[in-house]
């Protein structure tokens, strides 16, 4: 679970690994049929547990294949994904094969100190799933020194007032992660560090994956009431995002094509951007 980064077993995907040659690796991992938070939609599983697979897979491989270790911290640069909806159908095996490669490594001194890795997700011999992302590493002596005092700032609650979860493609309150402001297109990040899932383990910014959700959320809102089911997304992080202030985030670029929607979601604080996602969805296509 350390290796995962996760804090509780339901939460871990990956089960086994071995490198196939010398920067690229093949990760087994189960998913779950029910999970509180990644649920599966209208009989597919969640798109965004196939990038938490990506993501669990490259921090596993940095601490067991490249001796990374524990308590450095796994900054995210990018994170693209693309998906095929019709092989992540609920009810197959629960058996995911992840393959990981990695280059543009860069070392201080004898450490990993960054590299670009290439996932592909595979259910029962078929592609269901690819990413790309960009992470840096950085020693926990180096992060404590670049993060100051935000290190020991206290983690905050935010519990009203909540938009409803349908607004959302929610079915549980304690899982929306925006809040209203009153125009439209326009909310407000919710912060709730106590959430069993999205925040595991000592924090002092808003992770990754919750800003991905949280525009996921934002563009459901956008279109509603039918749910928002990304099968490509393209998530860059410009900088870290802080409890401290509010992070205001806006959709636009709304378009659609057919059933196929398109539209980007930023997130700003104090008027500087701190990540940009860009998400496609459509109806899932189910195989003949």
């Amino acid at each position: 679970m350390q290796w995962a980064h996760r804090e509780r077993p339901q939460d871990v995907v990956p089960t086994h690994w071995k490198r196939l040659s010398e920067h690229r690796f093949l990760v087994e991992g189960n998913w779950p049929e029910e999970h509180p938070f990644f649920a599966p939609v209208g009989g597919y599983h969640d798109p965004l547990l196939l990038v938490e697979s990506m993501r669990q897979s490259t921090i596993l491989l940095g601490h067991a294949a490249y001796d990374v270790p524990l308590d450095t911290h796994y900054l995210m640069h990018s994170l693209d994904f693309t998906c095929r909806p019709q092989h992540l159908l609920v009810g197959r095996k629960p058996d995911v094969e992840i393959e990981v490669g990695f280059d543009e490594l860069t070392y201080r001194g004898h450490m990993l100190s960054g590299m670009r890795a290439t996932v592909t997700v595979g259910r029962d011999g078929r592609e269901a799933g690819t990413g790309v992302s960009r992470i840096n590493l950085i020693s926990a002596r180096a992060y404590r020194r670049v993060r100051g005092a935000f290190t020991q700032q206290p983690l905050p609650r935010q519990y009203a007032p909540d938009v409803p979860a349908q607004l959302v493609g929610r079915l549980r309150s304690e899982d929306v992660l925006l809040l209203p402001t009153g125009i439209w297109g326009h909310w407000i990040l919710k912060i709730d560090t106590g959430h069993r899932t999205l925040y595991q383990g000592p924090k002092d910014h808003v992770p990754g994956m919750v800003l991905i959700e949280a525009a996921r959320q934002a563009a459901h809102a956008t279109i509603g009431p039918s749910a928002f089911v990304p099968w490509t997304g393209d998530n860059t992080f410009h900088r870290y995002a802080e409890f401290s202030r509010p992070l205001l985030m806006e959709v636009t670029d709304v378009s659609l094509s057919g059933a196929d929607w398109t539209m980007k979601v930023t997130g700003h604080q104090d008027g500087q951007a701190v990540f940009t996602s860009v998400f496609s969805a459509g109806q899932p296509r189910r195989p003949v």
